[in-house]
């Protein structure tokens, strides 16, 4: 009964802020920025958040780099006893799918070895990450929201942020996933912008979404795990919402 009571305000939110979003963002445009790097503490939430923007970049023949950092294997912990390495690589097959379903292409897709769970700034795969934001040179880094009440989530902006402290050159934006679900409305509106997807590339976004939570792991759950449905719907939504870091 509390679950119910808790999900149906949670479709109100995601409901209010859709309104507002429409009513007060900007569109986002990024003609003037060359390249792209879209950080995913697990993988899908580069889909879940950025679908839309990936498509419009490449369809502007812009360069999308996705980086994912952990390989998701808390999605089946107390569930059943799945070899996290086998979880690892089909969790990052399925990226590899929904990667393909949005036309990005591989070898612009990088996958990270920080735990599930455990993304932290002093793991020795920051350093790594640092090596590679070097070499890719992005113009702006897309980073989770930082209310996204998701240890991996908020600690992966944070890395970001620590990362770039002496680069102000490099943008960063961040997307929403978690967003939808959680209990919180602060942010910082003024700087909120708005993708809109067109029919096309909105399908193609739940196809790639699809890509990810469907397919069943030999316990019958999906790969990605048990998401709740109020999560899916909220990111199933025609546009998507963005915060730039001033």
């Amino acid at each position: 009964m509390i679950e119910s009571i808790k999900s149906f305000f949670r479709y109100i939110r995601i409901i209010c802020i859709r309104i507002c979003t429409c009513l007060y963002s900007k569109s986002f445009y990024l003609k003037e920025i060359d390249k792209i790097l879209i950080i995913a503490p697990h993988p899908d939430d580069e889909i879940f958040g950025c679908a839309g923007l990936i498509q419009k970049r490449i369809h502007e023949k812009k360069e999308v780099h996705v980086i994912i950092l952990s390989g998701g294997e808390g999605s089946h912990a107390g569930c059943c006893k799945i070899d996290n390495r086998k979880l690892i690589n089909t969790r990052r097959s399925l990226s590899v799918k929904a990667s393909e379903i949005l036309n990005l292409p591989v070898n612009q897709l990088h996958f990270m070895n920080y735990p599930d769970g455990g993304i932290h700034f002093n793991h020795p795969e920051t350093g790594h990450l640092k090596e590679l934001i070097h070499t890719l040179r992005p113009d702006a880094i897309f980073v989770p929201h930082t209310k996204e009440g998701w240890s991996d989530h908020i600690e992966a902006g944070t890395i970001i942020r620590k990362l770039l402290s002496n680069t102000p050159a490099i943008e960063i934006y961040e997307y929403c996933v978690w967003f939808w679900y959680y209990f919180s409305w602060k942010s910082d509106w003024k700087n909120a912008y708005l993708i809109k997807m067109n029919k096309t590339e909105h399908q193609l976004k739940n196809k790639a979404i699809d890509a990810y939570i469907l397919p069943k792991a030999p316990c019958g759950k999906p790969w990605s795990g048990v998401l709740p449905a109020t999560f899916i719907w909220g990111n199933r939504w025609s546009k998507e919402l963005y915060f730039k870091e001033i």
